[in-house]
């Protein structure tokens, strides 16, 4: 197994390996999200399914770990012998809503490829000067808490941009999650540019050091 010899080494792994996972899905349309190819035994939507109910598996261990409950693996309803019952469980529960059409929303993971499915304005991470003579103002992503945002360092400070998150509700109405947890960036004129993440957090904090 390999090791790591930092928490930001590690952190930095984690980050490069899911920005490469999701580039795996960059050209997937809806009308192929469901189609299987030869020698992949999984359609894309099921692979993110898969992806989605190992993470969160894991996270259920950790808690449940770290409040002294009993941990029982792989799950309460299924035993190593019937990992196939689990996956199937997997890819009823996060299937539909991978189908809703967000682009970048799901129940429990949440990111996106490309800046343009990002928060804000077109070409919101322009708006201001770099910090440190940096050309590309945009450094990777962050994951926290299911949430792979976009990390935004500017001349003023560091960013991190949600992914766009618009839920049509059944009224008809939409709502956007993420925007609650958030708060809106004017430009210098005054002129809202993108929603970001608090950086001051205390809940985010651990997760973004």
């Amino acid at each position: 197994m390999q090791g790591y010899l930092s928490k930001k080494e590690l952190i930095d792994e984690i980050n490069k390996r899911a920005v490469l996972f999701i580039n795996e899905f960059s050209e997937i349309t809806d009308e192929n999200k469901d189609t299987f190819v030869d020698e992949v035994d999984k359609s894309p939507v099921q692979m993110i399914a898969y992806q989605l109910g190992w993470m969160n598996l894991i996270l259920l261990w950790e808690e449940k770990n770290k409040n002294d409950e009993t941990v029982i693996t792989p799950s309460e309803n299924y035993k190593w012998n019937n990992l196939g019952g689990l996956y199937q469980s997997f890819y009823k529960k996060y299937e539909n809503e991978i189908k809703q059409n967000n682009n970048a929303y799901t129940e429990n993971f949440i990111g996106s490829s490309a800046l343009r499915d990002y928060d804000g304005v077109k070409d919101f991470q322009h708006s201001y000067p770099t910090k440190n003579e940096i050309i590309n103002p945009f450094q990777n992503y962050v994951y926290i808490e299911g949430i792979l945002f976009a990390r935004i360092i500017w001349e003023i400070g560091e960013f991190l941009i949600p992914p766009f998150q618009k839920i049509i509700s059944k009224d008809g109405s939409y709502k956007f999650p993420l925007r609650e947890i958030c708060e809106l960036k004017n430009n210098s004129s005054g002129n809202p540019i993108c929603y970001y993440l608090p950086f001051d957090e205390k809940k985010y904090l651990h997760k973004i050091n």
